[in-house]
């Protein structure tokens, strides 16, 4: 592990440290980017140009022989779908839970393992669960215990500060002490940059993961945007948006990543506040892949690849208490980055959603470096939706549908804010994905759709794969051919999308039951008190799919229905109702796409 003794030398280190993640919306990435810069500090070798790299690896990337011989390895792993990995972990997956691998392969490997995910979820971290096991089955040795990370309250980044904090640091620290070695051998940490007048390059090959992602990504053109409320005001809109590609084929009901950029205003206010010429541009000094292409123009780094509107990380509070010269802001800063003021940065910056804009701006910080901006400033990741029309109605054309989010008071969220700017014929980047909205495997099976809000829009893709069948007189060719039901939540008529629509379906038989759910009107109801039991064990008694799309709370409120359902009707005890519902999901009956 270590660099051996040098009398010549006053560089200590702790040896080599390689980190993968696996991420679908960021999260797994940004913690891995933040342990990476904690265990520099804690002497662990930076990025070197004579020796093997401290490499971040995304999953998608992994080398088999190279990762079974590693001697210390740290996995962030997120989980999607019924306790599965994201997909880019997906060739990771088959490979470490193969049947080819031996008892022994990681015999040399200590790891460790921190799982994100949502307890909002039946499968809250299955997928870090899955590979901590599966590693000590191989013959690994777990450094320190699973690290988990939980969405559902917004405490990922105190969850990952306190497994930080009470004990990991001090296990790395004690199990690999340092060594001293020839400081000659290592760039520094922070990213090196070199300010230039070469032409912007876009097409730079040598990209990460991330940014090679971003570059083979589709462009969309806007064919139609226009809000769907009759009624909309800010925070409370719901945009229906159809975008065409060249040559595009997708999935009915599957997934759309779409990359958000920052606004001009946004830019400009960053810029103004540290003093930043928007139109200099630089290149960054590595050995290593490029995190974007460059050289790059200021501005379009912060346009499309730098996300400073997002939550603020502890980290990031860290490295702008540095950066204050007043006392009390200083102190104010560094109790939110502890751990033990994790309660102080709940209350005033998760809760308020600040970010290191509004940060940057609130503590008049004015000599940030771009270098320490590219050092804590997370790449921008994708929003994904899902596809709301069907492939076969629509073959060149995708519909989705957006709805406004409000992090605190009046700002928008970044994808929020983004959409907002766009109108017919602005071009967007983005890339498809599978959703967990498969076709019912018996193709006769009975389909439940439950769907509030924007919920409706997979719902949609699959009436309308239905109804073209329905219309082309070829339903014996659908993968829909069984009865289609649909339950649908609103506050109000005026928020109820696609209203002439769905009664069309109804009408002409796509849809043999319509039943719409109205929160605000003189009699309140919901889609759970639409929710007939007895119609619904007689649905899953049959095999028949139930399909849930909209937020967590609401899938939660679904489940704990169908939950009361098997207790009343087959009298059945609690814990045996709750896990018919994991039963369910395993036999691809109850199939969610649940977010917050």
């Amino acid at each position: 592990m270590g660099c051996g003794q040098s009398s010549a030398s006053f560089f200590e280190s702790r040896g080599l440290i390689y980190i993968y993640y696996g991420t679908t919306s960021g999260n797994s990435s940004r913690l891995a980017f933040q342990f990476a810069s904690q265990t520099r500090k804690l002497n662990f070798l930076p990025k070197g140009k004579d020796v093997i790299q401290n490499l971040v690896i995304n999953l998608s990337e992994f080398e088999p022989d190279q990762i079974s011989s590693q001697k210390l390895a740290v996995f962030f792993v997120s989980t999607y779908g019924v306790g599965s990995s994201s997909s880019d972990a997906q060739k990771f997956n088959s490979w470490i839970f193969s049947k080819e691998r031996k008892n022994d392969e990681f015999k040399s490997m200590s790891y460790i393992v921190f799982a994100l995910g949502n307890t909002n979820h039946e499968n809250y971290c299955q997928f870090g669960i899955k590979l901590d096991k599966r590693l000590e089955e191989l013959g690994g040795k777990r450094l320190f215990a699973l690290g988990k990370g939980n969405a559902a309250e917004n405490t990922t980044e105190n969850d990952y500060q306190n497994w930080i904090s009470t004990g990991v640091e001090e296990t790395l620290i004690k199990t690999y002490p340092a060594q001293t070695c020839d400081p000659k051998k290592f760039e520094q940490s922070i990213q090196q940059i070199k300010y230039t007048n070469e032409p912007e390059n876009e097409n730079l090959e040598n990209l990460d993961y991330q940014a090679q992602k971003y570059k083979s990504s589709i462009t969309f053109t806007i064919n139609e945007i226009r809000e769907l409320k009759k009624k909309p005001t800010l925070g409370n809109s719901t945009l229906f948006i159809d975008l065409v590609a060249d040559n595009v084929n997708y999935v009915t009901a599957s997934n759309i990543a779409i990359y958000p950029q920052n606004s001009d205003q946004d830019i400009n206010e960053l810029c103004n506040q540290l003093r930043f010429d928007k139109n200099m541009k630089f290149e960054v000094i590595t050995t290593m892949k490029h995190p974007f292409p460059n050289p790059i123009s200021i501005y379009n780094y912060l346009k499309k690849y730098c996300d400073f509107t997002g939550l603020i990380t502890k980290k990031q509070l860290m490295e702008l208490s540095n950066q204050v010269v007043n006392k009390q802001h200083k102190e104010e800063l560094l109790k939110a980055a502890s751990f033990e003021g994790r309660e102080f940065y709940d209350e005033n910056f998760t809760k308020k959603r600040e970010s290191l804009l509004t940060v940057i701006k609130k503590y008049n910080i004015r000599n940030l470096s771009i270098e320490q901006l590219l050092e804590i400033c997370p790449s921008m990741n994708p929003r994904f939706s899902t596809i709301a029309s069907s492939n076969m109605k629509h073959p060149k054309n995708i519909h989705i549908l957006a709805s406004q989010l409000i992090l605190y008071e009046k700002r928008l969220g970044l994808c929020s804010q983004y959409f907002s700017s766009l109108k017919k014929g602005s071009l967007l980047k983005g890339y498809l994905q599978d959703s967990k909205f498969a076709f019912p495997k018996n193709p006769k099976a009975p389909v439940l759709l439950i769907g509030p809000g924007a919920g409706l829009a997979p719902m949609r893709a699959l009436i309308q794969e239905r109804d073209y069948h329905l219309e082309s007189n070829n339903l014996e060719k659908s993968p829909l051919q069984g009865n289609m039901e649909l339950l649908f939540g609103c506050r109000t008529e005026d928020e109820y999308f696609s209203e002439e629509e769905l009664k069309h379906y109804e009408k002409n038989g796509t849809l043999s039951n319509l039943k719409v759910a109205f929160s605000r009107k003189a009699v309140k109801q919901y889609v759970t008190d639409i929710m007939d039991l007895n119609q619904i064990h007689s649905h899953l008694q049959m095999e028949g799919i139930i399909y849930i799309c909209g937020s967590a709370q609401m899938g939660r409120d679904i489940t704990n229905k169908i939950q009361d359902m098997y207790k009343q009707i087959e009298n059945i005890a609690p814990y045996l109702a709750f896990k018919k519902i994991s039963e369910l999901e395993q036999k691809q009956q109850l199939i969610t796409e649940l977010w917050g």
